[in-house]
Order: C-alpha cells, then sequence, then structure tokens
C-alpha cells in the first residue's frame, strides 16, 4: 500500500509541476488560450482524478490529506481570483501561491469568455475535489 501512496504524490507533484510549466508563458503573459492549454488543463484533471482514485485505494491517509490541503488552497486561491475580478482589488501577496495552482486550469479560458467564470468553474472543481478527498478520508478510517 506504501508505493501506491508514494505512486499518487509523485504523479501528482508531476502533475502539477508539467502543467504549470505547459501553461506558464501563455498565463504569466495573459496570451489568448490555446488548444494545448485545453488539451494541458483536461489532462490535468484527468491526472488528479487518477491520483485521487489511486489514493482512495490506498490504506494510507497521509496522502489524502495533503490532496485535501492542496485542493482547499486551490479553492480559496480561486475565490481570491474571483474576488480580484469583479472588485479590482489588489493583492499582491497572493501572486506566487497563484503561479503554483492557477496556471494549470488556463486551458479554461478558451471555452470561457471572462476570467471571472474560469475562476468559478476552478473553484466549483476544487470543491468538488476537495469534498471527494474529504469522502476518501473518512472511508479510509
Amino acid at each position: 500500500m506504501q508505493s501506491k501512496s508514494a505512486i499518487a504524490i509523485i504523479l501528482s507533484i508531476l502533475t502539477v509541476i508539467g502543467a504549470m510549466l505547459l501553461n506558464f508563458r501563455e498565463f504569466s503573459m495573459g496570451s489568448p488560450a490555446t488548444i494545448a492549454n485545453l488539451i494541458v488543463t483536461s489532462v490535468y484533471i484527468a491526472a488528479w482524478i487518477i491520483v485521487l482514485v489511486i489514493s482512495a485505494k490506498s490504506a494510507n491517509r497521509n496522502p489524502l490529506r495533503l490532496f485535501l490541503v492542496f485542493w482547499v488552497i486551490t479553492l480559496l486561491l480561486a475565490i481570491l481570483t474571483a474576488y480580484v475580478n469583479v472588485s479590482g482589488a489588489e493583492v499582491d501577496w497572493a501572486l506566487p501561491f497563484a503561479l503554483l495552482v492557477m496556471g494549470q486550469w488556463y486551458g479554461l479560458n478558451l471555452l470561457v469568455g471572462s476570467f471571472l467564470t474560469a475562476s468559478i468553474i476552478i473553484a466549483i472543481i476544487s470543491l468538488t475535489m476537495s469534498i471527494a478527498v474529504s469522502l476518501a478520508l473518512r472511508r479510509a478510517r
């Protein structure tokens, strides 16, 4: 079971870093999203589903706790991004965190017309993933 946990953790790290690097140029420059960005975002979501399934089948709760923290942080940053889009507030302190977890989602901008809509979709997906991880944690007791 420890090998499943290790695989899940390694896959999650590779997923986050890989998607961040592949979407970083367009995300950081504010360029229009491309089909490549959408593919990266789709693979990112699929990889996270695989990671969560592997982790849920493992008897080790530690990776699930780590993933829950990750998804709650992503949820909070998506809500913060939506707030900034609506209010125009400046939250420079959040920029490093947003760079780490929001760039992977840049492909959504190809499908939606605004950053606000993309932020809401990210928040909904993050909430769904957080709930799924919470249920897996409860089941793993």
